[in-house]
């Protein structure tokens, strides 16, 4: 228990503790740090929007594509109806037109 670890910390008599001076800079690997930190989520934040980018362009073909058959088919539909829609009404359930 007579461990004296020898720290000083600096307070005023009013109790308020001492700010540090002004202008210093954090140690070098702080800073350091920091920028690795702000450098990597950039390059996350690019990767996830190229990797998006990249997927929309993988499957625009395909969404074209199957647009273009539903073009299609619904083209062929009405030169089979011959372009008559007409509703036909039936008199109930179990009659027959």
């Amino acid at each position: 228990m007579a461990k004296d670890d020898k720290r000083i910390i600096d307070m005023t008599l009013e109790g308020d503790f001492v700010a540090p001076p002004p202008g210093s800079l954090p140690p070098v690997g702080a800073r350091l740090m920091v920028w690795a930190i702000v450098a990597t989520m950039l390059a996350i934040s690019v990767l996830i929007v190229g990797l998006t980018l990249w997927f929309l362009v993988m499957i625009l073909p395909l969404i074209v594509g199957a647009g273009l058959v539903a073009y299609l088919a619904f083209r062929y539909q009405l030169w089979r109806s011959g372009r008559s829609f007409s509703i036909r009404r039936g008199t109930g359930p179990g009659r027959y037109w």
